[in-house]
């Protein structure tokens, strides 16, 4: 087999689709690869390994190519990069599954087979993956759009002329044994893509590729004249194949990247500056703003991707380990969602797809994230667009700023604002905002308010920090005597208020009188602390509900104080859960 297209029409597929239906296109190559091999009546466990091979080789090209970094100012270095990956790693790894098939079904592993099949499939990556590549990302299709009918025109002429040329020295190479013939075919192969470019080198080697195996399929190879040389001339043809490649691609990607640095001088020119550079001041230029960029990057706090289309990482900046505990290597080729709470998954990705969609950059906006030990952090995040250019479709840089410390102060603020500094306990401001809640949804319960007696007194025989003191040893009172659901309060001065969330006037009495029955019974070195507590029912409006707590407290006073009183009128009861005092 001269050479395998299937593997690099897979890898180009995976290659841009979605990881959700990377099983569905893997599985199919799978059956089709199979099936192929079925009906040349080959044995279930080759069938199998052949399977495996073709969708497991597809698969790791894909994944490498995936993680593989973006690396724009060094186009020749990427690729070398991709051809490893297609052409050496993956159709290796193609082969351990189809000689573990071979072993199974004959107990031995003969080297020839397989020799063929990693030629055949490296061959075949090299040359068909760059084509299916830009068919299946619409590069392709971009550029006959944007070009001229008659650059369009020039570019099939080429391509007849290569086909013919290519047909022509495999048949000279039969009659006249000399391989001279075959470096006309590459000849006009790199005036192709001198003129035009990425497109020609991809299509170059695929008409190249089909007209030397049509010349040899047709019989007109140098097999024919001599067939006991089969093997050596498909070996010969896969390396000529290959050598083309090697020729086509690096030119045509150094021919993108001087297109690129010349637009971006031309760029300098129209804005007024001086390009007049020589050579050696312009690689100057492009290797000092490298190492400026890798300063930058290694040292900016703000964390910076860049993700395709779909969200799955390209880049991430050397920041990302600061603060995510991840390697920039191990968030490539990963979703962008893996550095987003799941709650905010979906209005994050409303904001990608809004931004790729406008082409407008999004305003800055929270999202929290989180780290590699599963801990959250907050960021202010900015979504900007990424325009696709001849050689890259495209995507968005994201921009994540820790707003940690921000948060933090953030929440402080707020705790303060409603918390009592003294106690500890929810301020009046907060518990106002919980019984209007308990009232609005509503929830059944009791209001219980505990005023201490004679607190003016103590404070002025005994000093503000004893008084202090009383009122934290009051808070600390309340909460070891409730029920852990009740919601404990100071409301002001010497005034405690509680929640009884659910308790029925009954269970109230009960538990309000266990408060103030220990204090009563409480001794110690300071004065004597007691309560005047009085109760009411949660109905109505919030004044109402603390009115009716506070005339009750007003009662227990002035019937000498250290005493329980439940609000006057008419007690409505309901059925509750089972009440347990402990809460």
């Amino acid at each position: 087999m001269l050479l395998w297209p299937a593997s690099g029409f897979l890898i180009a597929l995976l290659l841009h689709a979605s990881r959700q239906q990377w099983p569905i296109l893997l599985a199919l190559a799978a059956l089709g690869s199979a099936g192929a091999a079925a009906l040349g009546g080959l044995a279930p466990e080759i069938v199998g390994g052949i399977a495996l091979a073709h969708a497991g080789e597809g698969w790791l090209a894909a994944r490498l190519l995936k993680r593989r970094k973006q690396r724009e100012s060094d186009l020749l270095r990427e690729w070398l990069a991709d051809a490893g990956a297609i052409a050496v790693i993956a159709p290796l790894a193609g082969a351990v599954f189809l000689a573990g098939a071979r072993f199974l079904a004959s107990g031995a592993v003969p080297l020839e087979p397989l020799a063929n099949h990693v030629l055949a499939h490296s061959i075949g990556n090299l040359v068909f993956f760059p084509f299916f590549g830009m068919i299946v990302s619409g590069e392709l299709a971009d550029w006959a759009e944007k070009s001229s009918m008659r650059r369009r025109a020039d570019l099939a002429g080429f391509l007849v002329v290569l086909a013919g040329t290519g047909f022509w020295a495999v048949w000279q190479m039969a009659s006249s044994a000399s391989f001279l013939p075959l470096l006309a075919p590459i000849l006009v192969a790199l005036l192709a893509t001198c003129r035009f470019g990425m497109p020609a080198a991809s299509l170059s080697a695929v008409v190249l590729a089909l007209s030397v195996w049509g010349a040899v399929a047709a019989g007109f190879g140098p097999a024919a004249a001599a067939p006991e040389t089969a093997g050596g001339t498909t070996q010969f043809l896969q390396f000529y194949l290959a050598l083309a490649v090697f020729c086509l691609q690096p030119l045509a990607r150094h021919l993108t990247q001087n297109r690129r640095l010349a637009f971006a001088l031309l760029q300098k020119d129209l804005s007024g500056n001086d390009v007049e550079l020589s050579l050696q001041a312009k690689d100057f230029q492009i290797g000092e703003s490298k190492a400026l960029y890798r300063l930058l990057a290694e040292n900016m706090t703000d964390l910076v991707g860049k993700t395709d289309r779909e969200g799955y990482v390209l880049y991430a900046s050397p920041s990302l380990e600061r603060h995510t505990g991840l390697h920039p290597a191990e968030l490539v080729s990963r979703h962008i969602l893996d550095l987003i709470h799941p709650s905010y998954g979906a209005s994050f990705m409303s904001g990608l797809e809004q931004v790729l969609a406008s082409g407008e950059d999004s305003a800055w906006a929270e999202y929290l994230g989180v780290s590699s030990a599963g801990e959250d952090r907050w960021f202010d995040t900015q979504i900007r667009h990424l325009p696709g250019t001849e050689d890259d479709p495209g995507g968005a840089v994201i921009v994540l700023r820790s707003i940690e410390e921000r948060k933090a102060l953030e929440q402080q603020l707020f705790a303060a604002t409603l918390t009592d500094p003294l106690t500890n306990l929810t301020n009046r401001r907060a518990f106002n905002s919980m019984l209007q809640y308990h009232i609005d949804v509503p929830i059944e319960g009791c209001l219980a308010i505990f005023d201490i007696d004679d607190f003016r007194l103590i404070n002025r025989e005994h000093g503000h920090a004893v008084g202090d003191k009383v009122l934290t040893t009051v808070a600390k009172l309340l909460r070891a005597l409730l029920r852990k659901s009740d919601i404990i309060s100071r409301i002001g001065g010497e005034r405690f208020a509680v929640l009884l969330s659910q308790a029925t006037p009954d269970q109230a009495e009960m538990l309000c009188q266990r408060v103030v029955r220990t204090l009563s019974e409480a001794s110690g070195s300071g004065p004597r602390i007691t309560v005047s507590a009085g109760v009411s029912r949660i109905e109505g409006s919030l004044d109402d509900t603390m009115k009716r707590a506070d005339a009750a407290v007003v009662v227990a006073k002035a019937k000498g104080r250290n005493r329980l009183e439940m609000e006057t009128g008419k007690r409505l009861r309901w059925s509750p859960e089972p009440f347990d005092p402990e809460g």
